[in-house]
């Protein structure tokens, strides 16, 4: 039991911390205020950034895996590696697209460049937490073995 409270402390602390980066501002022990450099964006906006059908795919399968947490716990590690792989997949997907309109175009600037490799990694981003979300039910779910 104890373990299960240290995983939900952790959880919290490391959500807490990532809601005052995305709001702009981290607020330090000593009392420091400083802006992130994230601007603001809602998580609609990243959604859509991300490109609707792979991030639809993804928490399609973070669904899933709270579904199988109920039904079939043997298959929600499977489901977490699903999602990965999905936003890995979209990586490429995205990647390939900036390459061809790099080829067009010829001369990109850098930070034309790197904004897109940025929205790029949006999705891979949300496969790797749901992956992780994953894991965290296995362990939960894990029967103890003596």
């Amino acid at each position: 039991m104890k373990k299960y409270l240290f995983i939900i402390i952790n959880l919290m602390a490391t959500f807490a911390g990532a809601a005052a980066f995305a709001q702009g501002t981290i607020t330090y022990a000593s009392g420091e205020v400083v802006a992130s450099p994230v601007p603001n964006t809602s998580l609609y906006e990243l959604y859509q950034q991300g490109g609707v059908l792979f991030m639809s795919l993804i928490t399609l399968c973070l669904v899933g895996v709270f579904l199988a947490a109920w039904k079939m716990p043997s298959r929600v590690k499977e489901l977490g590696i699903a999602a990965l792989v999905l936003g890995l997949v979209s990586w490429a997907v995205g990647m390939y697209q900036a390459m061809g309109v790099l080829q067009i175009n010829g001369d990109i600037s850098p930070s034309v460049l790197l904004g897109g490799a940025k929205v790029a990694l949006i999705a891979p981003i949300w496969g790797a937490i749901v992956y992780f979300i994953s894991l965290v039910v296995r362990i939960i779910q894990k029967p103890k073995t003596i």
